[in-house]
């Protein structure tokens, strides 16, 4: 599916057996599957590179969230110390 073979599959023997030493001619399908590929690599690095990028984002988002969420409560530990001491 990703090009990625597997190294736990045997090879049938006739196979190795079989293929020429002398590599043949690409063919012309080949060529063109090849500068397919070529052009879709540079379309996923950008793709990634988005994904990096709202990552990222996310993660400033979060600290600063988190920060907030810190804060919030200090103040409601603020406020319950203030409310136990007016009630005595």
């Amino acid at each position: 599916m990703f090009g990625i073979k597997n190294p736990f599959k045997k090879e049938k023997a006739e196979k190795i057996i079989d293929s020429p030493s002398i590599a043949q001619p690409a063919t012309t399908s080949e060529i063109t599957q090849q500068a397919n590929i070529q052009v879709e690599k540079p379309k996923n690095n950008k793709e990634i590179e988005i994904l990096i990028a709202k990552i990222d984002a996310l993660k400033f988002q979060y600290e600063v969230l988190s920060e907030k969420i810190n804060n919030i409560e200090k103040m409601i530990t603020e406020i319950y110390k203030i409310a136990k001491e007016s009630s005595k």
